[in-house]
């Protein structure tokens, strides 16, 4: 079975995208073996390369298609889980996490695509496993002015400090 996977082009900068490239960099949160989404050996990824497809066959729009909705996506990972157990949810994420970690992902696909490895799911080198390290939650200022959190820093801070850090997380 054929299953597609996003190129870089801007075409394909859509949260379906976006999510499937974040999953395949992100590990799976319902196992903890699993370090991003991986195709199934009975699935042949591609990738949905419009542009490269028009220059092979022409333009072929013209004929209709059988598939009007679209290219069939990598959904399941060898896993056994989903794109969404990836940590690639927006509903979940938020669309400033969403959009962080869409970010890095997509540049993750970039130095894949300069290694020429954007369709082997095992690569990985120095840069694209500290990448990776990005992809986990990142920490708000909302988590910092938390009661437990603001205990912490008062019990630290100089006596002069504890005036301003009140200013800042009071209200």
């Amino acid at each position: 079975m054929k299953l597609s996977y996003p190129c870089l082009s801007e075409a394909n900068h859509n949260d379906l995208a976006l999510a499937l490239r974040i999953a395949r960099h992100s590990s799976c949160a319902t196992c903890d073996s699993c370090p991003g989404l991986r195709p199934p050996a009975s699935v042949e990824v591609v990738l949905d390369d419009d542009v490269h497809q028009k220059s092979l066959l022409g333009d072929l729009t013209q004929y209709g298609s059988d598939e009007e909705d679209g290219p069939a996506y990598l959904e399941t990972c060898i896993c056994g889980h989903n794109v969404a157990d990836h940590g690639s949810q927006l509903a979940a994420l938020g669309r400033e996490e969403f959009s962080r970690r869409a970010r890095l992902a997509t540049r993750l696909d970039e130095l894949l695509q300069e290694a020429d490895r954007q369709l082997d799911f095992n690569y990985a080198d120095e840069d694209i496993d500290s990448l990776r390290q990005q992809m986990k939650m990142s920490v708000s200022m909302v988590s910092i002015a938390s009661p437990s959190i603001r205990t912490s820093f008062t019990s630290v801070l100089p006596a002069t400090s504890l005036s301003c850090f009140r200013t800042i997380f009071s209200g």
